[in-house]
């Protein structure tokens, strides 16, 4: 899939768009709003082991967009075959960016390999949520896929400014389990942008429990564990929503 956004006549357009099963966009939907809003959907039950999946997306200068997901991502068992994904985000000087990721579900059994490689160029902003649950946990699959390999990284101004890279295997599921307890949701949210260091103090009084950092003057990197998904996403509703604030200047759009 590949996807570019411009600015119009004052409004966010999709100028370029190409995908091929499984993936499908909807129509741009602007309302009053000052940023255009896509969904992405995809029309297969989700990914089995040999499936390749590369999805770009580019934010030229003076777009400003919102980009959700359907639904979650689910991993089927692979048997020795992965499933891989690769996902590579441009976003121009100038444009905003909100991409807000459904968690991954893996299957019992699964085995994924997934790349997350964001470029920013300086004056561009973007907020960004990814997760992953430990498994179908109602029916008692946690930590019981095969391998799971994920790296995601962040450069602005052609600087490298946040990495995050893990590889888990069966050998290491009890340590990881043991560093995150009874939990079965993880997620993972970076805002890129002047408002970096009060989007952090902001989220730091509304999710006291998340952990905060800001290595950088215009990066904030938030991390959340939850026990449940309704508190997951009640994390990702709280980051999303001062995300929002924190790029109109802290005012309610």
């Amino acid at each position: 899939m590949d996807l570019r956004f411009v600015l119009q006549n004052g409004q966010t357009v999709l100028r370029h768009a190409y995908c091929e099963i499984p993936f499908k966009v909807t129509r741009v939907l602007n309302s009053r709003r000052p940023l255009a809003h896509l969904i992405l959907m995809q029309c297969t039950p989700g990914l089995f082991g040999g499936d390749e999946l590369e999805c770009s997306i580019r934010v030229e200068r003076g777009a400003r967009v919102v980009v959700t997901q359907q639904s979650a991502t689910k991993i089927h068992p692979s048997e020795d075959r992965p499933a891989k994904q690769s996902n590579h985000v441009f976003v121009e000087t100038g444009a905003e960016l909100q991409l807000y990721l459904e968690p991954v579900i893996p299957f019992a059994h699964f085995s994924l390999r997934q790349t997350t490689r964001i470029d920013v160029q300086p004056g561009g902003r973007l907020m960004f949520w990814e997760g992953f649950m430990a498994g179908r946990v109602g029916r008692g699959e946690r930590w019981r896929f095969r391998k799971l390999s994920s790296e995601s990284q962040l450069r602005s101004n052609n600087r490298l400014v946040h990495l995050d890279r893990f590889v888990l295997l069966p050998s290491g599921f009890e340590r990881w389990a043991c560093a995150i307890g009874d939990c079965s949701y993880v997620g993972t949210g970076l805002y890129v942008g002047e408002q970096a260091l009060t989007f952090a103090t902001m989220l730091h009084q509304a999710l006291p429990e998340a952990g905060i950092d800001t290595p950088d003057a215009d990066l904030a990197v938030a991390r959340v564990v939850s026990m449940t998904g309704p508190d997951f996403h009640r994390c990702r509703e709280v980051f999303c929503l001062h995300a929002d604030r924190a790029s109109s200047g802290g005012r309610e759009l």
